[in-house]
């Protein structure tokens, strides 16, 4: 097999992996898919520690990235999250993806809170977080945010189900926009590539 063949082969194999690991269940928010919601109450696999005001899925405006649905984000509202069912393992990197813009907001900038949390017994308990920005009120495209974790460097986490956690922090009167979250463990995909690396040395 020439090395052209075996890269590309490592190539295909790492983005397919990478499709197919994202450990969030409903991360489009597709489902239901019969109508706008304005709780998690009806929205599978996504839930608030107490029932949203104004917090859940819509289609139509402002769009979506991924699907024809996206989930929304009222400030004062409870967080939404999510426990996957997967199990943190020990030298593994979880890198969290999310989609997300201001749908409209009172004060800019808007402001969005990603979590990654693990589970201690019924308990979520935080590993990584991050607020990030996000400008335009409404007029600027949807931009991806990103907030990493390495299993390493909490020991504690290591053996327990990892989860996503995402709240609006904006002052009152704010809506944000959140759809395609991606949670991935890194070295599946970097792995993959670096077997592709192998064959070529070999080659050499």
């Amino acid at each position: 097999m020439n090395t052209r063949r075996i890269l590309g082969v490592a190539l295909v194999l790492a983005l397919t992996v990478s499709v197919h690991a994202n450990y969030v269940k409903n991360f489009s928010f597709e489902q239901p898919g019969t109508g706008k919601f304005s709780n998690w109450e009806e929205v599978p696999f996504w839930s608030s520690d107490v029932i949203a005001a104004d917090s859940g899925v819509e289609s139509g405006w402002p769009g979506s990235t991924h699907g024809d649905w996206a989930g929304f984000l009222m400030s004062g509202d409870p967080s939404v999250w999510q426990l996957t069912g997967a199990v943190i393992e020990a030298g593994e990197v979880y890198t969290l993806q999310v989609d997300a813009r201001d749908n409209w907001s009172e004060t800019t900038p808007a402001k969005l809170g990603l979590f990654l949390y693990y589970d201690n017994a019924g308990s979520r308990t935080p590993v990584a977080m991050a607020v990030v920005d996000l400008l335009g009120d409404g007029q600027e495209p949807w931009a991806t945010y990103t907030l990493t974790f390495s299993a390493d460097d909490i020991p504690a986490a290591i053996g327990k189900q990892i989860g996503v956690e995402l709240i609006n922090f904006s002052a009152t009167n704010s809506w944000i926009g959140i759809d395609n979250v991606r949670l991935v463990p890194e070295p599946m995909t970097l792995a993959l590539l670096g077997l592709g690396g192998l064959f070529l040395r070999k080659r050499r």
